[in-house]
């Protein structure tokens, strides 16, 4: 998710002003259970729109401390089609380039710094 001027990714290790509000998006599996899930990037890959999801039970218990390093967000990818329609990215190979895309990105920002 972006804000002044930044990225911000499950791994940010900088400050921030806390006063900025998550992304939500409610999904539906193909059970029909509904889910609320915390946008926390979102990128033009490939001339393809994507987004990394993690379940917003999950991103509030690390930001309350309470989410053990080991455990971690569970990050999902979606690509966002027309009508803002989240399909989830099956295609392995894409989504490993969108992540070394994504720590790429996050290097370059690092370095900046």
């Amino acid at each position: 998710m972006a804000h002044e001027g930044h990225e911000h990714g499950p791994d940010c290790n900088h400050e921030h002003d806390d006063s900025y509000e998550i992304e939500v998006v409610e999904l539906e599996d193909e059970n029909g259970e509904k889910e609320e899930f915390a946008i926390l990037e979102e990128v033009d890959f490939e001339e393809r729109h994507f987004c990394i999801l993690a379940p917003l039970s999950e991103v509030q218990a690390q930001s309350e401390g309470t989410l053990s390093e080991e455990e971690g967000l569970s990050l999902e990818i979606f690509e966002i089609k027309e009508g803002d329609m989240f399909t989830p990215l099956d295609d392995e190979a894409l989504a490993q380039r969108l992540m070394t895309h994504l720590d790429a990105q996050a290097e370059k920002l690092k370095d900046e710094d």
